[in-house]
């Protein structure tokens, strides 16, 4: 899962894209870099990318050497390859004269890759990551034309889409100054596209992963990028719209319940507005199972709307009483489990006179591995609470993602084989309440989502997904050999 930007039709491009990423931090924490082309002749490129938080790689000084009125970033959050400087984005390809950066996964990367290595393209290239094999064979299949345009871009994203197995949003940039982006034909990863009319009177345009970075930028003309949709700007201001390949509308529905914020909007639906809808219907669920409790406490920040709801819906009281160290980073993206459950300890605490002797309805947005939960249970037993039920906004996640969110193997999922009262008692509490999947749907107004981790069914084939599984555990340990040595 990551950020992505694009900017077109200003000269402050590098800005704009800088600010985008800045409210797109929380979809990434590893890295961030940005790309733009000058209006020279011959037209030049211009990169930064550094490891760490998007204000910790810039500086003022990085802006007077990113020129141009067309800039691509990415906030990068890994799944493979970790700390590893080399996959940090965007990627460029020189000799083609293009950009990219994505958000997502291959599911047939390693196939794919191995193809590519095999075959005469590869003469003194690499190929790193999905993200850069996404811009190897786009580069081969845009061989031969002298200029790429909207019409050569689309018929070889005609043959990329047909290749490529798995989830991607992606913005690249050209040699002249054209920005463009697409959505795999499934529609799992999000892309929007904006438009505005700057204060000097210019038609700027932009490509962002979640609608709030555009909305910063003063994009009010907002649409989504639809399932297997492509988008392509000019450095004219000359826009074209194809649905390349579309196979079925399937948003993850992780976007809405975690990763997202909640001034965004998918498919017309506000985030906000469905985390507080998913607090109302588990309401009734507290009802219908007759639990009784004196306070809602949420696990900030994301569960916040949620605990709202569901306070308001059965007149309790709702408590911040777990607070959060603002300076610790988000602990589901850390690199491994150590890491996350040091960071648990470090980022939030309770207000323990406010536990004592009540019975708590504590809501999280989801419960993955259970480190968060577990380690929360613990700290509000200890602060002298009578009854803990834990209160999750989403169904049991029992299955692996293959779609770009760092869960890669079934055996680390609290709930994979297990039951509602086994998990509690893994966790400590006295009962666990999930959302159910008709709930899920209900509230995000959304029939077809994937629900993969939920369910097993995924929108595409991820008879490959083994060799993600194999590797991403192969970095962690790879990870923590290096983090003793």
């Amino acid at each position: 899962m990551c950020g992505i930007i694009a900017i077109s039709g200003t000269a402050d491009s590098a800005y704009e894209a800088f600010f985008g990423l800045m409210n797109l931090q929380h979809r990434g924490q590893d890295g961030a870099g940005i790309l733009t082309v000058d209006d020279k002749d011959p037209p030049g490129f211009h990169i930064h990318k550094g490891s760490g938080l998007i204000d910790n790689v810039f500086s003022e000084r990085t802006f007077k050497n990113l020129k141009g009125k067309a800039a691509i970033g990415h906030a990068r959050y890994a799944t493979v390859g970790k700390n590893n400087p080399n996959l940090l984005q965007p990627f460029l390809d020189f000799d083609r004269g293009i950009g990219l950066a994505h958000n997502g996964n291959i599911v047939n990367f390693y196939s794919l890759r191995d193809q590519w290595l095999a075959s005469p393209a590869a003469l003194n290239k690499r190929v790193a990551s999905d993200s850069e094999l996404i811009m190897r064979l786009l580069s081969d299949y845009l061989d031969g034309v002298e200029q790429v345009g909207p019409g050569s871009l689309f018929e070889a994203l005609g043959r990329l889409m047909k290749t490529l197995v798995g989830s991607y949003s992606v913005v690249g940039i050209t040699a002249g100054g054209d920005i463009f982006g697409f959505r795999d034909p499934n529609g799992i990863r999000p892309l929007v596209f904006g438009s505005r009319i700057s204060p000097d009177k210019e038609q700027t345009y932009a490509l962002g992963s979640e609608s709030v970075a555009l909305r910063f930028l003063g994009y009010n003309d907002i649409t989504e990028v639809g399932a297997g949709e492509a988008v392509y700007i000019t450095a004219e201001g000359e826009v074209a719209r194809q649905v390349i390949e579309k196979r079925s509308n399937s948003p993850c529905m992780f976007e809405w319940v975690y990763f997202a914020r909640v001034e965004s909007e998918f498919s017309d639906t506000s985030v906000y507005e469905s985390r507080f809808r998913l607090g109302l219907l588990l309401a009734e669920q507290v009802k219908q199972a007759g639990i009784e409790a004196d306070i809602v406490v949420p696990v900030p920040e994301t569960s916040r709307a949620s605990a709202i709801a569901l306070a308001e819906a059965l007149n309790l009281p709702f408590r911040e009483l777990l607070i959060k160290n603002r300076y610790v980073n988000r602990t589901f993206i850390l690199d491994d489990q150590h890491s996350r459950q040091e960071a648990i300890r470090r980022k939030l605490f309770p207000i323990e006179g406010e536990f004592r002797d009540k019975r708590c309805l504590i809501v999280d947005d989801s419960i993955v591995r259970g480190n968060t939960a577990k380690q929360l249970v613990r700290l509000v037993r200890q602060s002298g609470a009578k009854e803990i039920t834990l209160v999750s906004t989403c169904p049991p996640i029992a299955h692996p993602c293959f779609y770009g969110i760092d869960f890669p193997s079934p055996s680390e999922l609290v709930a994979h084989g297990h039951d509602e009262e086994s998990i509690a008692r893994e966790l400590g509490a006295d009962r666990v309440v999930y959302q159910s999947l008709e709930g899920l749907k209900q509230a995000l107004e959304e029939e077809s989502l994937c629900t993969g981790c939920l369910t097993g069914e995924y929108p595409t084939s991820v008879d490959e997904g083994l060799n993600f599984e194999k590797q991403r555990l192969l970095d962690r340990k790879e990870q923590v050999k290096q983090s003793s040595c």
